[in-house]
C-alpha cells in the first residue's frame, strides 16, 4: 500500500468494472449529459431497445445529438488511422535508413 492509499499494480488504474460505459446509445452523450427520459414501462434511460419494443419515439434533440456524435467519432476514427499511418510510413523509412547504414 502506498502512502495515499491503496496502490494498484503498474498500468492498473482501477478496478476491473469501473469502466466508464461509454456514451449514451441513444443521443451520443456521456452519462452525465444524456439526455434521454426514462422508460415508462420498464425505467430504463438511453436503452435503444426501449425505443425499438416499448414504443418510444426519439426526440429531434437526441437524434441531433447523436448525429454530431457519430460525425466526431468518425472524424476521431480516421484521424487516428491517418497518424497511425504516417507513423507506419516514418518508421518504415527510418529502418529502410537503417538497413542502408548496416550494408555500407
Amino acid at each position: 500500500m502506498g502512502i495515499f492509499g491503496w496502490s494498484y499494480p503498474p498500468g492498473c488504474h482501477s478496478v476491473p468494472g469501473d469502466e466508464d460505459d461509454g456514451p449514451c446509445l441513444v443521443c451520443g452523450q456521456s452519462e452525465e449529459d444524456c439526455i434521454c427520459p426514462e422508460c415508462p414501462e420498464c425505467g430504463s434511460v438511453g436503452s435503444p431497445e426501449c425505443y425499438e419494443k416499448h414504443g418510444m419515439v426519439r426526440a429531434e434533440e437526441q437524434v441531433r445529438l447523436l448525429n454530431e456524435a457519430e460525425a466526431r467519432w468518425a472524424a476521431d476514427a480516421k484521424a487516428e488511422a491517418e497518424g497511425e499511418e504516417k507513423l507506419r510510413k516514418e518508421l518504415d523509412e527510418y529502418y529502410a535508413e537503417m538497413e542502408k547504414d548496416l550494408a555500407k
